[in-house]
């Protein structure tokens, strides 16, 4: 059993080494991929620009605020992040 064991053990490392050097030599002549200049046609053209997005209204140096029936909408980020109750994942290593 020790001898096919061992054997088994040789045949993985001996079949993985030279998977991983096929693999690396088609892989090294393989096709080039071709650059962006090359493959302009005639008929292709550029997409033309989006744009900008009004979200509520406009933008403010105080966040995002708009017009809602007289009242100024403020979505700015929570200043403290909510503590949870798990605590911290610490590793003992140095």
């Amino acid at each position: 059993m020790k001898i096919i064991k061992s054997a088994l053990h040789y045949w993985i490392a001996i079949v993985s080494v030279l998977s991983f050097l096929v693999g690396w030599g088609m892989l090294a002549h393989s096709l080039k991929p071709v650059s962006a200049s090359q493959v302009s046609s005639p008929g292709t053209a550029s997409l033309p620009a989006l744009p900008p997005i009004q979200a509520f209204g406009g933008l403010s140096g105080s966040g995002i605020t708009g017009n809602n029936g007289g009242s100024n909408l403020n979505l700015n980020a929570p200043s403290n992040p909510p503590t949870s109750s798990f605590p911290r994942l610490r590793s003992g290593g140095s």
